[in-house]
């Protein structure tokens, strides 16, 4: 009987969101083709999920966006006692993790995925000092995979690794259809209003994500009375955002925070709307492509490469608070405009997002190393 490789995935969120997603679907499927192991917080929903399926001795417990000294060690430790010959880490944590372990195991090969890369977020020095850390510490790493092209690009603008140690793999889903009910009757289910035009944003509240830019959009538009933003998701901007919604009195916002059942959500909008300032590969967008949803998104890495200007959506400038409102009054004018983005929208998701596409591409990156 053939023994089976073993890979070890490391990421520091195992809790809601786009990263710990990614990773479940990958230990999801490939579980049957390699032993799969893994070091993560033991966190809802994800971590709890590997560590109560995994075989037994296969998970590991790391802090949450936390490095300590103590549990490099033991992840080390747990390396070499599993002798695994793959390690693909996912994040900046896992990545500072992931790369002091090659100075103890030599051997191992790692892979790693940056679900996002913004230099630009950091001031000067700080900037500076996270570029030299990649550039001194990418020697370990064996093989990069970038979750977009931008994100590709800027990682070769700042000499981050060698185009010959990379490739883009976009994330993916599979496929949901929603052939038994209608968007209105959802919205009943939902508790949401059945006739207005609803405007829907599904994010983290953080920085990055740029809530504050999407409630600015949304107090423009407060005399179109027919027109709901509803805002999903968690995070520690959210209390302050909430908190805007009840002293400017923006009865057109409605926040539902966190829900398992974004699909059906999103499925139940006309638009699916995002102010981020920059992303890896947003789930929310490609989940958006695969029901047909419209998309009005800011320009910026990620974002750009899910929505093409004027195809299935629109683009407009970070922070362009005036063109973004703009263009939701187009599409709530117009069912012409709709109904082509929305059958463009699904060209895309198979073009791009299928998950048979990226489980090829990630077996082929660790076939790589695997002889």
């Amino acid at each position: 009987m053939k023994v089976k490789k073993k890979i070890l995935y490391i990421t520091l969120r195992s809790d809601f969101g786009g990263g710990p997603m990614h990773v479940n679907t990958l230990i999801e499927h490939f579980e049957q083709t390699y032993d799969i192991f893994c070091a993560a917080p033991a966190e809802i929903p994800y971590g709890e999920k590997w560590k109560s399926e995994l075989a037994e001795g296969h998970f590991l417990e790391l802090p949450h966006r936390t490095f300590s000294l103590k549990y490099l060690f033991r992840l080390v430790s747990f390396i070499k006692r599993n002798k695994i010959d793959i390690i693909h880490a996912h994040g900046k944590g896992a990545g500072i993790y992931s790369r002091l372990v090659k100075l103890f195991a030599h051997s191992v090969k790692l892979i790693f995925t940056f679900h996002g890369f913004h230099p630009g977020n950091y001031k000067q020095p700080v900037k500076l000092l996270y570029l030299l850390y990649e550039r001194l510490t990418g020697r370990f790493i064996d093989y990069y995979i970038n979750v977009s092209k931008g994100e590709k690009e800027q990682c070769l603008n700042n000499k981050v690794f060698d185009k010959s140690k990379s490739t883009v793999i976009y994330n993916a889903i599979t496929i949901k259809k929603f052939e038994d009910v209608t968007k209105y009757r959802l919205r009943e289910q939902l508790f949401l209003p059945g006739k207005k035009f609803i405007t829907i944003t599904a994010n983290r509240f953080d920085h990055q994500k740029n809530m504050v830019a999407t409630i600015e959009v949304a107090r423009k538009l407060t005399e179109h009375k027919n027109i709901m933003f509803i805002l999903l998701g968690d995070g520690e901007e959210k209390n302050m955002i909430e908190q805007v919604v009840v002293d400017d009195k923006l009865e057109n916002v409605l926040m539902l925070g966190y829900k398992e059942n974004v699909l059906d959500y999103l499925f139940a909008s006309d638009v699916c709307f995002s102010t981020s300032k920059g992303e890896g590969m947003p789930y929310s967008l490609i989940e958006s492509t695969m029901i047909g949803l419209p998309l009005i998104v800011s320009n910026v890495t990620g974002n750009n490469e899910v929505v093409t200007h004027n195809y299935n959506g629109y683009l407009f400038e970070p922070n362009d608070f005036d063109k973004a409102a703009e263009y939701i009054l187009n599409l709530v004018n117009s069912s012409e405009i709709r109904e082509r983005f929305s059958r463009n929208s699904i060209e895309v998701y198979y073009e791009k997002f299928r998950l048979d596409i990226m489980l090829t591409k990630v077996a082929k990156v660790y076939s790589k190393f695997l002889g």
